[in-house]
């Protein structure tokens, strides 16, 4: 090949070469350009959801600790109105209880002076469930002793009554028995030999409950005068 044929072979070369570059060249980088584009609108897109994200999660945070504020709050509260487990077991028995009885083994006629005759009545008054349990509740006891075979309006020989506090220092438990005891004075001219107790209980919640019981007893002038 002649150097004139291989010069101009040469020139088409480069002359391609440019008509390349500025066909092609262009739509390359506006196609790259593009792309930036796209990245940075969803990198943008990004960035704004975690900014929401980590709004939420902070107004979560905060409410959690006003929660948390208002929970410890309530906690005192409850802990200062939470009554005692005495107080407790104390309703759940009074809402139990349909009677009062008069138990006959610590009930009835009590000589304590060494003189003979009683000077003194005893009574042990139980609360009691329909079951026949039981129950040691807070509430107040009144007592009236009457005398049947005195005329009408005459009848009361002796009477008592016992506030809520002197009633929870009267419980007895033992072997025979459990339940307030009561002991109440007989008069010293008491003649008779057969009482009638009239007994009531009322709850601190406001119910109440009455019972009669049979006494029979010795009474001091009547063992005086027959000696």
């Amino acid at each position: 090949m002649t150097p004139r044929k291989i010069k101009f072979r040469r020139g088409c070369i480069a002359l391609c070469s440019v008509c390349f570059s500025v066909l092609f060249l262009p739509g390359c980088q506006s196609a790259s350009v593009q792309r930036v584009e796209r990245l940075e609108a969803r990198l943008r897109d990004k960035q704004a959801r975690i900014d929401e994200l980590a709004a939420s999660l902070e107004k979560v945070e905060a409410d959690r600790n006003v929660a948390r504020r208002e929970a410890s709050v309530l906690r005192d509260e409850l802990g200062k109105l939470q009554p005692s487990l005495e107080v407790i077991q104390a309703a759940h028995s009074t809402s139990r209880i349909d009677r009062i009885e008069v138990l006959p083994l610590l009930s009835g006629g009590l000589d304590r002076d060494d003189i003979p005759g009683d000077e003194l009545i005893s009574l042990l008054i139980a609360p009691q469930d329909s079951t026949g349990e039981i129950h040691r509740i807070p509430g107040r006891i009144s007592v009236r002793l009457t005398d049947v075979s005195h005329p009408s309006g005459n009848e009361e020989v002796a009477s008592a009554t016992f506030s809520e506090l002197e009633t929870e220092a009267l419980w007895h438990s033992g072997i025979v028995g459990r339940g307030f005891r009561v002991l109440i004075p007989l008069p010293a001219d008491l003649e008779a030999r057969n009482l009638t107790a009239h007994v009531r209980f009322k709850t601190n919640a406001g119910d109440q409950f009455d019972t009669l019981h049979q006494l029979q007893i010795s009474p001091e002038s009547a063992t005086a005068t027959t000696d």
